[in-house]
């Protein structure tokens, strides 16, 4: 049903500094559930610190609710329905719960663990999506690539919103959709200024297209060659900050067998069309 890829690789600016990676990423297919997967990633708050313990805990806190949540039911499309704006902020209120818990056995503040949301999940039928704070969900539906959602920035440069703080409430992007999409990227603000045209507001489908093709079919060393694109002179020039990428395409794809997507004009903001892993 589904060909999935996810990494996390540290910023050049943590490895110069001594300082570990500050995100977390995971894809979590569950064995009772094998049409189902389970997608979160976080970004820690550079400035705060504990805040790869906060990344951490936000991944692992999306993972376990929706694998229980959907494994108490019978049908998880149908569990999935019935998930709205409610059902995230009941996450977002475990979040800050273990946050504060861990903030009080380390005799540190809740903000030391300050992190992003990005989660999904997907099943055959539908998907739902959630964020909080940067970085971004982008999918192709029917033959449409598209941004589920947003980065989400502040009065300054840096500044977002966190989940595990209590204006999340305030903050969170939530979207369900009835269909599931025939492929979906999630990645940090690491890799937002490459992958995304912040004038139009559209994925850079140079980067997106070729990519999804090649997970979609089965490309040998596709993750040796993912990860060391990440790593590559090429794209630390343009980011110094960890980056996170989840991928999914669904298999087989209808949207991917046929032509391929109208490519924007080469922009200044994301890799040229043509630039691929």
């Amino acid at each position: 049903m589904w060909r999935h890829f996810c990494t996390t690789v540290r910023g050049t600016s943590h490895e110069s500094g001594g300082l570990g990676c500050q995100d977390a990423a995971s894809v979590v297919c569950c064995e009772a559930l094998p049409d189902t997967l389970i997608l979160a990633l976080s970004d820690g708050a550079g400035s705060a610190v504990h805040s790869e313990k906060g990344a951490a805990l936000v991944v692992r806190i999306w993972s376990e609710y929706f694998s229980r949540l959907l494994a108490d039911g019978p049908d998880p499309a149908a569990v999935l329905e019935g998930c709205t704006t409610a059902t995230v902020l009941e996450v977002l209120c475990r979040v800050r719960e273990a946050v504060a818990c861990e903030a009080t056995a380390l005799g540190a503040e809740p903000w030391d663990f300050s992190a992003t949301l990005l989660g999904a999940v997907l099943t055959p039928s539908n998907a739902l999506f959630a964020q909080v704070g940067d970085g971004c969900w982008v999918g192709l539906l029917e033959e449409t690539l598209s941004c589920l959602t947003w980065p989400l920035g502040g009065e300054f440069a840096g500044q977002t919103t966190f989940a595990t703080s209590p204006s999340a409430v305030d903050a969170l992007q939530f979207v369900h959709i009835p269909r599931a999409p025939a492929a979906l990227a999630g990645f940090t603000d690491g890799l937002e200024r490459l992958l995304l045209d912040f004038q139009t507001r559209l994925p850079v489908a140079g980067f997106f297209r070729p990519t999804f093709e090649a997970l979609s079919q089965n490309t040998p060393d596709f993750q040796r060659h993912m990860e060391a694109f990440l790593r590559s002179e090429r794209v630390c020039a343009r980011t110094d900050d960890d980056k996170s990428l989840a991928l999914v395409v669904r298999v087989p794809s209808k949207a991917l067998r046929e032509g391929p997507l109208p490519r924007p004009r080469p922009t200044a903001a994301g890799l040229s069309p043509g630039q691929t892993p």
